[in-house]
């Protein structure tokens, strides 16, 4: 089986699980509409339609790939060392080092919300994250990590009347 029938059968898969979601988990699990704030399907139909759109999109790449007959350059392949590549570009392997270290505080996040103010471990998190990926100006990190958390708070808290987790300061 080559590798565009394999990608093929994933994504095919992956929108095959999409709908099963879409029209039978999400709407039988989902608790009754509470009357107020956001919908409780509101993320899972989101997470799905996102989960839909890039599976569809690398469909059109694959059709493009097989019916277009123009690969890509032989270079921009997922393992050089393929000689019949199908032209796809994919990041490579997987770093599990890098993997784990930008993991690790997300986990962490999950954990201490509970503990500490919504506000303070969200700064504390977008300061971690900013500097984990590589900047290292803390001027601006600190502007974008006030600027994304009370943005996210005002949005979440009275755009869409859904209580923050944790403990509120505010």
């Amino acid at each position: 089986m080559s590798r565009i029938q394999r990608e093929t059968v994933a994504n095919l898969l992956i929108v095959g699980f999409c709908g099963l979601m879409w029209f039978w988990a999400i709407p039988t699990y989902t608790p009754p509409y509470p009357g107020y704030g956001a919908s409780p399907a509101l993320v899972g139909n989101v997470a799905v339609g996102i989960m839909l759109a890039m599976a569809i999109l690398s469909l059109i790449r694959l059709m493009l790939a097989i019916y277009g007959n123009n690969p890509l350059p032989a270079d921009e392949a997922q393992f050089p060392e393929d000689t019949n590549s199908a032209g796809f570009t994919q990041v490579g392997r997987v770093n599990l080092v890098h993997l784990i270290t930008f993991m690790l505080p997300c986990f962490l996040l999950v954990f201490a919300i509970e503990y500490v103010a919504y506000l303070i471990i969200a700064f504390v998190f977008l300061m971690v994250m900013q500097y984990l990926i590589g900047n290292r100006n803390w001027v601006q990190m600190v502007v974008i990590a006030v600027a994304m958390d009370a943005l996210l708070y005002v949005v979440m808290r009275h755009g869409f009347g859904v209580p923050v987790p944790g403990p509120q300061i505010i």
